[in-house]
């Protein structure tokens, strides 16, 4: 007895074949068959007559860690269509965590109003088994999560047996689930760590046939040398990579992307199994402490605002170049909890309103805020989007928390990509632009995405697969939300 059939739709399966009209039946949670004119027995029916049908995304760089605990259905990423997130990205995961990892935890999930039930990984997928969340959820370990567990957040080197600690708990967090480990190497202490420490604990992640994502050391002026960086992890310790959300930062370097996908491809010619991910946008977001550098976050988040109350810490920090730059006409807050207002003025705006030096108002934005206060960093150009959207290996990835137009995760003008990455791909720049087609679209969306942390029996439409499907009209599908309003579905 087939539970559900879709019927009368253009299937696009996920491997990038052309798409093919045809029924799905579905029963008991998994794709029963797929071809023309099969017969309904009992079945519920939709109707998919001009409209395609495909699997559900997978967003391979998502931040919904710990979105489910205040909003079960993870409201945004599933009206775009979404139906398994990847976490623990930018290396920060919700587990394993002790010490500084908890404090700094659960000083996160205080603004959200949830209570920490975990320690370990396999203790956090139970409580996310709990909530019953409407999509699928797996995660990496954070690099950073790791050190702030076993060593704080010390800027040097692990010891010996700092480093031995930390790959015993990536083991015993990917026994427990994990997909593998996830740096962000920007942001410390993440960014405190070295290359011949991610090889070693990349062996780790190898030998548990995992996944070694990157937010890589410097997306803007060294783009290159923070690429290699992460091919040469790749190449000692033969872990598979991801580099996230690639990108050219920063007008100056517009265009290094052509080198940068240049070393990229040279790589995977040389045998390195390394893909990348994007979201079609020219503007990032993260935190506006990126804009404070490495050596005042040591010790974690409660010193970096402890050291920015000092006039020599702050002049010490002016002369000093960050990542990302600070074109604060350019920083857009996003959300600041004790002062909603700020939300879509730059940075640059609200320090000229309070007559105050840019630099030194943000100090205080971050002293008042505890260290959190989110931007929309305007940084990127829309020919670099197009040129690594066309390569066949990038997958599609939000770098974004799910959020909802009502309740706590609808606070603030957060990026709108958290609405729109994968229905602006369809709609903008495969329909549009044709930078690419609608097959390979949905390809980069599912069965690319879920070969990455080995996914089985996703992100493709066949018999036998989990019927995780979305069901979309071609002609209309487009994103809706804008960075002045960006709690909007999408078409």
């Amino acid at each position: 007895m087939t539970d559900l059939l879709i019927r009368g739709g253009t299937v696009i399966d996920g491997t990038g074949a052309p798409g093919r009209r045809a029924d799905v039946a579905i029963r008991g949670g998994r794709i029963a068959a797929v071809g023309a004119d099969l017969a309904k027995n009992g079945a519920r029916i939709i109707e998919a007559k001009d409209r395609v049908v495909a699997p559900g995304f997978i967003d391979i760089h998502s931040h919904s860690d710990e979105a489910m605990f205040v909003n079960d259905a993870l409201e945004s990423a599933l009206h775009m269509g979404v139906t398994l997130v990847v976490c623990g990205n930018c290396g920060g995961s919700s587990a394993p965590v002790s010490g500084l990892a908890e404090a700094e935890l659960d000083r996160e999930l205080s603004r959200l109003n949830v209570q920490r039930t975990w320690s370990s990984f396999g203790e956090y997928a139970e409580a996310v088994d709990r909530v019953k969340p409407a999509i699928n959820v797996c995660s990496f370990v954070g690099h950073g999560t790791l050190r702030s567990c076993v060593m704080g957040a010390d800027d040097r080197a692990p010891t010996k047996d700092e480093l031995a600690r930390m790959r015993s708990l990536l083991a015993k967090s990917m026994d427990e689930g994990a997909i593998g480990l996830a740096s962000g190497l920007i942001y410390p202490p993440s960014a405190f760590g070295t290359t011949d420490e991610l090889a070693a604990l990349c062996d780790v992640v190898r030998d548990n046939g995992g996944l070694y994502a990157s937010h890589i050391r410097n997306e803007s002026t060294h783009l290159l040398d923070a690429v290699e960086e992460n091919l040469e992890i790749g190449r000692r310790s033969r872990v598979r990579v991801e580099l996230s959300h690639h990108k050219a930062s920063g007008q100056k370097n517009w265009g290094k992307v052509k080198e940068s996908t240049a070393l990229i491809e040279r790589a995977r010619g040389e045998g390195v199994d390394v893909t990348a991910d994007q979201y079609p946008y020219t503007a990032s977001s993260t935190g506006l402490a990126v804009t404070i550098p490495n050596w005042v976050h040591e010790g974690g988040t409660a010193k970096m605002c402890e050291r920015l109350r000092y006039p020599a810490v702050r002049a010490r920090i002016r002369n000093e170049e960050v990542e990302t730059g600070r074109s604060f006409d350019r920083i857009v807050i996003a959300r600041a909890r004790h002062h909603p207002e700020w939300a879509g003025k730059s940075v640059q705006q609200l320090a000229d309103e309070a007559g105050r030096d840019p630099l030194e108002w943000s100090c205080d934005a971050l002293i008042e805020h505890d260290g959190a206060v989110d931007i929309v960093h305007h940084s990127m150009s829309e020919d670099d989007v197009r040129f690594v959207m066309a390569k066949e290996w990038i997958c599609i990835g939000s770098d974004s928390r799910a959020n909802a137009p009502y309740g706590p995760l609808s606070f603030g003008k957060p990026h709108p990509r958290s609405y729109g990455t994968f229905p602006r791909v369809l709609g903008r720049y495969a329909r549009d632009e044709g930078v690419l087609g609608l097959e390979d679209a949905v390809r980069k969306m599912t069965s690319l995405t879920a070969s990455r942390p080995r996914v089985h029996d996703r992100g493709v439409v066949r018999e036998g697969a989990f019927a995780d499907l979305v069901v979309f009209d071609p002609a209309r599908v487009m994103d809706s939300a804008t960075y002045d309003d960006p709690h909007r579905y999408p078409v």
